[in-house]
Order: structure tokens, then C-alpha cells, then sequence
């Protein structure tokens, strides 16, 4: 089981076509854990959806101060259970595209879908680190639940380094043979 790790580790080198095919399908690992967060996330607003609205409207209402009063009561108004619900319907599919899109790294072994999601995961990550810092999603967000999805993207995104590596790799190989 170590042996199949070290495909995690960005620096290894993938010598042949069967740690390659490892690294790329790898990537396939990472979008399953994408779509666990996804489906965690959608959990715990309908969960805990009551405190969910207040919280929103309570952040929309501290943010209206600064509108104009007939904008801030469009928002205010706009916030209300269809949301919240649109927003876990909008999590559950996501989460379902990126299982389905799993399922195809894991068969094809592809280098561009491991590609885009890097590229999605590191923007994913880098806006909520920046919402942190600054503040902007304090009380939205258990703790708990915070470290989790913190935790799952840095393990999809080393996941996804590896997707990368094994997909231009296997191409090569391919390529070269």
C-alpha cells in the first residue's frame, strides 16, 4: 500500500507505464474526494439550514448598511429558503459531474482532466484562504467542518499533482511507443 503513496509524492519519478497509470489515475481519487466535500457541504447546510438562513441574512444585513435602502431590501428578501435550496441541489450535482468525471479519469487516464480541476482546486483553495483572512466567512462555517474541506482540498490537490504528472507521462510513453 506505501508502494501506490509515493505517486503522491510530487517529486517522485514515474519511470514506467505502470506508475504513470498510478499517478494519472490518482487524479480519479481526487475528484471522489472533491465530490465527498461536495456532498458534505450540501449535508451540513441542510442540516443545520435554519441557523444557515440567519447566518446569511445576519452577513447580507451587516454588508447592507452601505446600499441603497431599496437594494439591501431586494437582497434581504431574495435570501430565503429557495437559496439555500438551490444551493444544496447546485452541491449535489456538482458533486455527481465530478463522480462522473472520476470515473473517467479512472478508465481513460487522461492529463486534462486533472489538469482543469488543479486548476480549480487551487482557486478554490487560494478564495477561501483570501475569504478567511479577511474575514468574510467568519460564522458561516463550523470550524469542523472548515478543517475537513481544508483538508480534503489539499489531499485532492496532491491528488491532482498526480493526475497532472501521470497523464502527461502516460502520454509520452505513448507517444514514445
Amino acid at each position: 500500500m506505501i508502494d501506490k503513496l509515493t505517486v503522491l509524492n510530487p517529486l517522485a519519478r514515474l519511470t514506467d507505464a505502470e506508475s504513470a497509470g498510478r499517478a494519472a489515475r490518482a487524479g480519479a481519487v481526487g475528484l471522489w474526494l472533491t465530490a465527498a466535500g461536495s456532498v458534505i457541504g450540501a449535508a451540513s447546510i441542510l442540516l443545520r439550514f435554519d441557523t444557515y438562513l440567519a447566518r446569511m441574512r445576519a452577513a447580507a444585513a451587516a454588508k447592507a448598511v452601505h446600499q441603497d435602502p431599496v437594494v439591501a431590501e431586494a437582497v434581504m428578501r431574495s435570501i430565503g429558503p429557495s437559496l439555500a435550496w438551490t444551493t444544496i441541489g447546485l452541491a449535489v450535482v456538482v458533486s455527481l459531474v465530478y463522480g462522473w468525471l472520476g470515473v473517467v479519469q479512472w478508465r481513460r487516464r487522461t492529463r486534462i482532466i486533472p489538469l482543469l480541476m488543479l486548476l480549480l482546486a487551487l482557486y478554490g483553495l487560494l478564495a477561501t484562504l483570501a475569504g478567511l483572512l479577511g474575514g468574510q466567512t467568519a460564522g458561516l462555517t463550523p470550524p469542523l467542518q472548515l478543517a475537513l474541506s481544508l483538508t480534503l482540498s489539499a489531499l485532492a490537490l496532491l491528488c491532482f499533482i498526480a493526475g497532472v504528472r501521470g497523464g502527461f507521462r502516460l502520454h509520452a510513453l505513448r507517444k514514445a511507443g
